[in-house]
């Protein structure tokens, strides 16, 4: 028989435990729990009482939802914020990287030993940069819909944000471009097949998209005369055509080094690649991603990344004076805090800028 109390109740069990019932502001009757004695039983609805009363009350009911589960509910939140580029990366990391690790475990297993494992056992790469901020965004919201009572996310030593990346320059850029080959042989046949790994790098450069922007290029995207070329969807790694990673589109008219590269590609019509494959119509991302890392390292260059491109591209543009509007339009950023990356000081530029505004004080024009 039930034993009531001011708050919640007790009852006895065939077993001799004591199971205590109390219900939630809203009115649902839940479980506290089974406890050996009746006074255990009750110390612990006297403190779920205060909790309540100070609204930090714990329903470790949510706990017990399945990590899989949870992300699931939070990727329904991020389909509706996020861009279509930063969601098919979300989904890649929770794929590839979280579910393996986590997904078996319920949320109240989680907690920052497991997290600091498992981040330990990853290589210190950006992709492990890259997940961990996906997993710590994600573990905020469950803490805010009281998954979890704390962040399992506390990893100790992330990468010192005042150590920032190299930065590379043009040189470098074309010291890569010089070790990049023009024919390869495709497997083992007696002559070699000409590639078009340095136009694809070129053009990387000289227009400043990103990896698979440039591979989902078709013949129709080009206007070979003005060298202005329509940027409005990409090639994922798994071979998918999307749209952009930032849904932003655009066209570009090239820097020069890309209409020359553009001259020495074959002319196509249409839906045809832009850059054909050494064994395929379209040239595979990671031919290309293969070719300028062996490029780098025979350049002594290990850290350039293929994404630096963009970067000494972007930088370039920046230093010439061109407004911030006019960087992120050729970046075609969704974000404005992306473009300030590139726009660096100038000192010159700071003392014309400054002798201009003084013959403007003294009266004798700009």
């Amino acid at each position: 028989m039930a034993r009531k109390r001011k708050f919640g109740t007790t009852d006895e069990l065939p077993s001799g435990k004591v199971r205590a019932r109390y219900r939630m502001p809203s009115g649902e009757q839940v479980t506290a729990g089974t406890f050996a004695s009746q006074k255990l039983a009750d110390e612990a609805l006297d403190a779920i009482e205060v909790d309540i009363r100070r609204g930090e009350h714990w329903d470790g009911r949510k706990g017990k939802t399945k990590f899989s589960d949870f992300m699931s509910e939070y990727m329904e939140l991020r389909s509706r914020s996020a861009t279509p580029g930063e969601l098919s990366n979300n989904r890649s990391y929770l794929r590839v990287h979280l579910l393996p690790a986590f997904g078996h475990l319920r949320m109240e297993q989680l907690d920052e030993e497991l997290v600091d494992r498992w981040y330990s056992s990853m290589p210190p790469t950006e992709t492990r940069r890259n997940v961990y901020a996906f997993l710590r965004r994600s573990m905020r919201f469950a803490v805010k819909w009281r998954y979890v009572r704390s962040s399992p996310c506390n990893v100790l030593d992330l990468a010192n944000p005042n150590n920032p990346r190299p930065t590379f320059t043009i040189d470098d850029f074309r010291k890569v471009i010089e070790r990049v080959p023009v024919e390869v042989r495709v497997n083992n046949a007696k002559s070699p097949t000409r590639v078009y790994y340095r136009e694809a790098f070129e053009l990387l450069f000289a227009t400043h998209a990103r990896l698979g922007e440039i591979v989902a290029l078709n013949a129709r995207d080009v206007d070979r005369k003005t060298g202005t070329i329509t940027i409005d969807k990409q090639v994922t790694a798994l071979g998918h055509t999307t749209d952009t990673k930032t849904g932003q589109h655009g066209s570009v008219s090239a820097l020069s080094i890309g209409r020359q590269a553009l001259d020495r590609l074959p002319k196509g019509i249409g839906a045809a690649p832009l850059l054909p494959g050494a064994k395929a119509a379209r040239m595979p991302r990671l031919a290309l991603q293969r070719a300028w890392r062996a490029a780098a390292i025979a350049a002594r260059l290990e850290d350039f990344h293929l994404h630096d491109i963009r970067h000494v591209g972007l930088t370039l543009v920046a230093s010439t004076g061109a407004t911030e509007h006019d960087v992120a339009t050729r970046a075609r950023h969704a974000n404005p805090i992306s473009t300030r990356r590139y726009m660096h000081p100038d000192p010159g530029r700071d003392r014309s800028v400054a002798e201009a505004a003084d013959r403007l004080l003294d009266g004798t024009g700009a």
